[in-house]
């Protein structure tokens, strides 16, 4: 028998789609305006680092000088053009990143209302306090969703060409969309027998895509070289990035890092080191098996498990990635069938594994204790890459709850 979820508008009065916008604007502008008060008067900054990487990167550009200049600047140079008024006014970039995830808000609006949801169900973005703080902290993850949600949009419109290009843009700007292509090529004419894989549509899509990203990265290539691709692209391949990193390998990356050498000597004996392996089960799950198994399902609801399955198995986890998935949350959760108790646990479970993590975080890097880290950080890692698994089996149980429905639906 299939959970349900109660219609949010029979229990809670819808809101209108100005009044939704509006009331999320105050709510990061408050958060700047806090912000602003944290970093003149509090120990500890509210302004993220990286957005100090960003900014000089922007000032190296200003100068007619390489982005990459700027130490552990590892983006597509097109994020520090976009920044370029900040040489002028420094906090134009939080107000770049505020809008955008405005914008990515309404999108997602628009989505709700295309599928006739409760338009209350976008609160879960526009209200959303780690949204907002992402976003006002100085983090370009609001940039990427709104390319994302476009590209989801123009597929669930059938404007592939369109799709395409804008598939190959923000394949450019992270290369973690390329996980969607699979479950997009098999939305599109997804009657089509496996044997005979080629339509005009897919073929649209994919042409289009390579035009996309091969325009764009050929004049980042033409503008920076070989510097361009090693630290925008090749670099992500063998990071070792161990600090303030929730994923469960990240004991792993701390001791290769110090060593110099993979931690897990069998594997360097073969010339092999974990963190270029880490890819197989992640690019795996995320970019065949759940296209295959939800892709004709919800290609909304594909696409937010495959962005949490691929966060999940990353070698790096931080804050601001689980941007990436929390874009789809709404229009995921509007059509989902898990009961509201047992998703209460779960975020829970997620929320308090995670805060776990922080709080051992803070006693490593803040206060010092460094044997906090084979017991604290490694135990809370494991801790939550196990609760990120059980919510990974709800959400792909729920999608299977979901084409069960569709089916006896189309039976009947």
């Amino acid at each position: 028998m299939p959970l349900v979820v109660p219609k949010m508008s029979q229990s809670v009065p819808e809101i209108s789609t100005g009044m939704i916008m509006v009331s999320s604007l105050l709510l990061r502008v408050a958060f700047l305006l806090f912000g602003k008060y944290q970093d003149t008067y509090m120990d500890l900054p509210y302004t993220d680092i990286d957005y100090f990487v960003f900014t000089d990167a922007s000032k190296f550009v200003f100068h007619g000088q390489s982005p990459f200049l700027r130490d552990t600047y590892r983006y597509t140079p097109v994020l520090a053009w976009l920044l370029l008024p900040i040489n002028y006014w420094f906090d134009f970039g939080k107000l770049l990143f505020v809008v955008c995830d405005l914008v990515t808000g309404y999108l997602i609006i628009r989505l709700l209302q295309k599928y006739r949801k409760s338009v209350n169900w976008s609160l879960l973005w526009l209200w959303n306090p780690i949204v907002a703080t992402i976003s006002t902290r100085g983090s370009s993850e609001s940039i990427l969703t709104v390319v994302v949600m476009l590209l989801t949009y123009s597929v669930l419109n059938r404007q592939y060409a369109l799709a395409g290009i804008i598939t190959g843009l923000a394949v450019h700007l992270k290369i973690y969309p390329i996980i969607y292509i699979p479950a997009i090529l098999l939305s599109i004419d997804p009657s089509q027998p496996f044997y005979q894989p080629f339509t005009k549509k897919r073929w649209i899509f994919v042409l289009t895509t390579l035009l996309g990203f091969t325009s764009l990265t050929g004049l980042m290539y033409y503008v920076y070289g070989d510097e361009f691709l090693q630290e925008a692209y090749f670099y992500h391949l063998t990071r070792l990035d161990h600090r303030h990193n929730f994923s469960v390998y990240n004991l792993t990356l701390y001791l290769s890092s110090y060593k110099g050498s993979s931690s897990l000597p069998f594997l360097q004996q073969h010339g092999l080191r974990i963190e270029r392996l880490a890819f197989l089960p992640q690019l795996g799950l995320s970019m065949v098996l759940i296209p295959l198994k939800l892709a004709t399902v919800n290609l909304i609801g594909c696409f937010f498990i495959q962005t949490f399955v691929f966060i999940m198995f990353n070698k790096v986890i931080t804050s601001q990635y689980f941007i990436w998935f929390m874009c789809f949350l709404p229009i995921y959760t509007a059509n989902s069938t898990i009961k509201p108790t047992r998703a209460a646990w779960l975020i829970g479970a997620w929320v308090i594994s995670q805060g776990l993590w922080l709080w051992n975080g803070y006693q490593l890097e803040f206060l010092g204790k460094p044997d906090i880290f084979t017991n604290g950080i490694w135990s809370s890692s494991c801790l939550f890459f196990v609760c990120n698994s059980i919510l990974a089996v709800n959400f792909i149980n729920d999608m299977a709850t979901q084409k069960q429905a569709l089916v006896s639906k189309k039976d009947s």
